[in-house]
């Protein structure tokens, strides 16, 4: 298997840090990762697809992985890593098919609807959009609870771990995988200090957002999505993807092909041949 090239884009956000597969091969792919995943959530997929002339590449989301964080007293709203996306896309040629995991399902389907042309086709893996919508009568509540965390939250690392094993272990209780499916996205997610490994990831991500979309914005956003699109999801249908409105949302999208693989949450890494198979597919 060959090891991905590191890259980095400079953006007036600050760096985003890359994993790139099939440098120079024909067929472009940008790849996004999930909340609090990172680029190498991609390891074992994309070299499948490199065979295959594509060129894979895999961004860390600012706060994630290698890529900066956000300037102090800045938060991470959804909506900012649509930018974050734009400013990447602007670097990359075009139109470049996107891989999409999770949370960077939910980015890219609204990238896609306001800048089509920019893209040729879209693989959304487990998700169709940002999670959990407004709800209506609760906005003050909402606010209330979001500030009162913002004003208590601390940057400072408090837990380590000796090795990576048992960084590995920790997030396993997370999400539960092999370990060896999951170290090349763990080993990514730390940081190596004389006190031990901690985490990369940027503590303000697992702060409460302090706006919400409505159902209704969302739904349109979806429902404006013209770029050919395959949605691949877990079967049985995981966790992630037991919201009321789904069904609703998979009606607005209506996606050319919705495919349903045996595997969890994170199936592009413990059954990325499957999920490989149906990528190449609907790409060629």
């Amino acid at each position: 298997m060959n090891k991905p090239k590191s890259i980095t884009f400079e953006t007036r956000y600050g760096n985003i840090a890359a994993l790139q597969w099939g440098a120079g091969n024909k067929s472009k792919v940008l790849a996004l990762h999930g909340w609090l995943d990172n680029a190498a959530s991609f390891w074992h997929l994309a070299p499948l697809l490199e065979s295959k002339d594509m060129e894979i590449t895999a961004i860390d989301f600012p706060g994630h992985g290698h890529s900066a964080h956000r300037a102090p007293g800045h938060n991470y709203g959804f909506i900012d890593y649509v930018m974050d996306m734009q400013a990447v896309i602007k670097q990359v040629d075009q139109p470049v098919d996107l891989l999409c995991h999770s949370m960077g399902a939910a980015i890219a389907v609204m990238y896609a609807a306001a800048f089509p042309e920019q893209i040729r086709k879209m693989v959304l893996l487990e998700n169709i959009g940002p999670l959990p919508p407004y709800q209506p009568g609760k906005a003050v509540q909402s606010l209330r609870e979001a500030l009162k965390l913002w004003d208590k939250h601390s940057l400072q690392h408090k837990r380590f771990y000796p090795n990576i094993d048992q960084a590995i272990k920790a997030r396993q209780e997370a999400t539960p995988m092999d370990s060896d499916v999951i170290r090349p996205m763990v080993a990514r997610g730390l940081c190596e200090t004389p006190q031990g490994y901690h985490w990369r990831t940027d503590k303000r991500l697992r702060l409460r957002s302090f706006f919400r979309m409505a159902e209704q914005q969302i739904q349109e956003f979806l429902a404006a999505t013209t770029v050919p699109t395959q949605l691949i999801i877990g079967e049985p249908r995981t966790k992630a993807l037991q919201y009321p409105m789904f069904d609703e949302r998979l009606k607005a999208l209506n996606p050319d092909e919705c495919l349903k693989i045996s595997g969890g949450h994170h199936l592009h890494m413990t059954d990325a041949k499957q999920v490989a198979r149906a990528v190449l597919k609907f790409l060629s």
